[in-house]
């Protein structure tokens, strides 16, 4: 005997762990970026400060 909501109730728990698994995708995906974001901005810091000349006094004008 067909029982509608045994039917529903299924399609409802698919949808959810599809959901779930979506959610965690996006999670790791967005957390990925992040890392990679702090990563580059690290690397731009360190490039700035060892490219200024530390120490050195500025030539005297002729």
């Amino acid at each position: 005997m067909w029982m509608p909501w045994q039917q529903v109730s299924g399609w409802a728990r698919a949808s959810n762990e599809r959901a779930i698994g979506n959610a965690r995708t996006a999670t790791t995906i967005c957390s990925r970026t992040r890392v990679e974001r702090e990563d580059v901005e690290l690397f731009l810091r360190s490039r700035e400060t060892s490219a200024a000349p530390i120490g050195r006094a500025a030539p005297r004008p002729a």
